[in-house]
């Protein structure tokens, strides 16, 4: 399977983070869009159309979970592989996320072979 054609949107507010994984999935071969906050991640959703979403939780003026609730209302991006990559390691947090239906939970500190393992085993 060729990744060059597979878009991510990673949704990070932390700029070093989110450069941090894009550099990382663009040496993989995928091509990655970024956005700040779960608002701009909506917006960047309905432009580019991402094969998968990386996604924190704990950011501002829309927060991971809102962001992953709004993809699932619509009929168009609620097929969407989301990850979350979250500080949030209690298994309050981490059951929640999978109760709602997110693909993947990785807690940061990350591996980042890890992450990218895990994209290729939901986009194949």
């Amino acid at each position: 399977m060729d990744n060059n054609a597979r878009k991510i949107l990673v949704v990070e507010d932390e700029p070093n983070v989110r450069n941090f994984v894009k550099v990382y999935l663009e040496f993989e071969g995928y091509k990655v869009i970024e956005a700040g906050n779960g608002k701009e991640g909506l917006k960047r959703v309905d432009e580019e159309k991402p094969d998968l979403i990386v996604t924190d939780i704990m950011m501002p003026e829309m927060d991971g979970v809102q962001f992953y609730l709004n993809l699932r209302q619509k009929p168009e991006t609620k097929q969407i592989p989301v990850i979350v990559l979250t500080v949030k390691d209690e298994f309050e947090d981490i059951k929640y996320a999978y109760l709602i239906g997110v693909d993947e939970y990785v807690t940061k500190p990350f591996d980042p072979q890890q992450l990218v393992s895990k994209i290729k085993e939901i986009l194949s």
